[in-house]
């Protein structure tokens, strides 16, 4: 990792190279990092990574990934702007969208510099927060301009869509019948994310509307999925109430996930190693992973609750949990920093509770939690997740079916179709204030553990998880699709 006015690059490495930027979420750096790894290792092309940080010095789970890249991917990341410039309690997104148009300076100077010294830049890659701010770097080095979209086909797909929604309804209580979009589950109105749910004149809803707006103005858009999983992806002449949209070429390249050690310290290490082998000593299938992502957090009241709901569903269980946040249900959004307040302390669960369950359930702090290796062990027959992208990916990767407990973005639209679609997930019942009893915690952990209901979601992820494998194969569609690709940005970059 280096600042940028440490940058240097490599003058040995004359290969085409792809230029990424990655807005400051941990969910976007994981894919985006294996996109590079393949970019390098698997076609011909040299890769450096931008990280638009939005905190100084970066989070630990950035610094421990750092650690992992492998030899031939730069990741480096870039200055965060100065705490003054917005509020403390600015919006997840705003700070997300601030930190990347902050970058733009940083990251033009990078990109003159690696295509004067490091070889033919053969294209500049961002996710969907920087296709605005980074269009002109694009423009003005006159290299193609794409997207790694890190979530869903569908949520893609009702982006595309949205302009034309929004044209066509007079305010957010229209939304109220489902949205259809080809070849997905509907749409239902407390499915969307919560920016389009706000009100038509409010910052949070423009600002997503303009997102939107952007998407189609790239030369191409990847996308971290794959068509056995969503099979619509990419079709042209998608229709909406009569109108055709044209959309950009779609490539699925998905699905791409972390599947590589991340070094941590010593202690982590060890940490490591006790949990597998407690993992060791479960029968096979017998055990409930919970997990809310890098960034999902609960209140100190549902945090208990589900303690006790794991109790009472009477299961193994490894649960990686943070700290209550009692105002956001993204408050680990922007990672740990070394100094932040000690989790491990664990005193915000029920009182009682580790004693009660130290023989079958094993707590650690989510910071370390080896989540695809926890998913690969032949003990695990269940994930409790808040349904980010990589997390399903990777639950699907494993074929361990799911308890879909969505938190924040599209993860209600990501937990609908996993449960009604692809059939793999049920989704927790929410009752007043988006509370989750101890009742339905277990009721929902022994559907997918036990009976015929669990038997037919373990057979489909089974069947999943061989077609995601195809993917990725050597004849695969998504290897493919990548391959595609980059032999353009090759042909781009060589001037053929």
């Amino acid at each position: 990792m280096a600042e940028l006015c440490e940058y240097a690059p490599d003058r040995t490495a004359r290969r085409p190279r792809v230029l990424l930027l990655c807005s400051p979420c941990m969910g976007h750096l994981i894919p985006f990092t294996e996109l590079a790894r393949r970019l390098v290792a698997h076609h011909g092309l040299a890769a450096t990574l931008l990280f638009a940080s939005a905190t100084w010095p970066p989070p630990e789970q950035y610094l421990a990934l750092a650690a992992s890249v492998p030899d031939g991917v730069d990741l480096v990341a870039l200055p965060a702007p100065p705490p003054e410039a917005l509020p403390h309690f600015a919006h997840v997104r705003d700070r997300v969208t601030h930190a990347v148009r902050a970058s733009i300076p940083h990251v033009r100077h990078v990109a003159r510099a690696l295509s004067t010294e490091a070889g033919p830049l053969a294209a500049i890659v961002v996710d969907m927060v920087g296709a605005a701010p980074a269009r002109g770097v694009a423009a003005e080095l006159g290299v193609p301009f794409y997207m790694f979209f890190t979530s869903p086909w569908m949520t893609l797909s009702l982006l595309m869509h949205l302009p034309h929604l929004d044209a066509t309804s007079s305010s957010r209580v229209e939304f109220r019948d489902p949205i259809r979009l080809p070849g997905c589950v509907p749409v239902h109105a407390h499915d969307l994310p919560p920016s389009m749910r706000a009100d038509r004149g409010s910052d949070m809803y423009a600002g997503f509307l303009a997102m939107a707006r952007e998407v189609t103005g790239v030369d191409g858009i990847l996308v971290n999925t794959f068509r056995e999983l969503e099979p619509a992806v990419g079709d042209d002449g998608m229709i909406v109430n009569g109108v055709t949209t044209t959309l950009p070429v779609i490539h699925p390249v998905g699905p791409l996930v972390w599947t590589r050690p991340v070094l941590g310290g010593g202690k982590d290490r060890g940490r490591h190693e006790c949990l597998m082998r407690w993992l060791d000593q479960q029968p096979r299938g017998s055990v409930v992973y919970v997990s809310f992502g890098s960034g999902g957090t609960l209140t100190l009241q549902q945090t208990a609750e589900l303690a006790l709901g794991l109790e009472l569903a009477q299961c193994r269980f490894v649960w990686a949990v943070k700290r209550p946040h009692q105002s956001s249900t993204t408050g680990a959004f922007f990672g740990s920093r070394q100094g932040d307040e000690e989790t491990a302390a664990l005193d915000f669960l029920p009182e009682g509770f580790i004693d009660r369950t130290k023989d079958v359930g094993l707590v650690m702090t989510s910071t370390w939690a080896p989540q695809t290796a926890i998913l690969d062990h032949a003990s695990v027959g269940c994930f409790v997740t808040h349904c980010g992208w990589n997390s399903i990916l990777e639950s699907v990767i494993y074929g361990v079916p799911m308890v879909a407990w969505p938190l924040y973005a599209e993860q209600n639209m990501n937990a609908a179709m996993l449960e009604v679609q692809v059939r793999v997930a049920v989704r927790v019942k929410f009752g007043d204030d988006h509370f989750v009893t101890k009742e339905e915690v277990a009721a929902a952990i022994k559907r997918v553990m036990n009976g015929a209901e669990a038997e037919r979601m373990t057979k489909r992820v089974s069947e999943l998880r061989e077609r995601s494998v195809h993917a990725l194969s050597k004849d695969g569609s998504s290897t493919h699709a990548l391959a595609q690709t980059a032999n353009k940005w090759k042909c781009f970059a060589n001037g053929k």
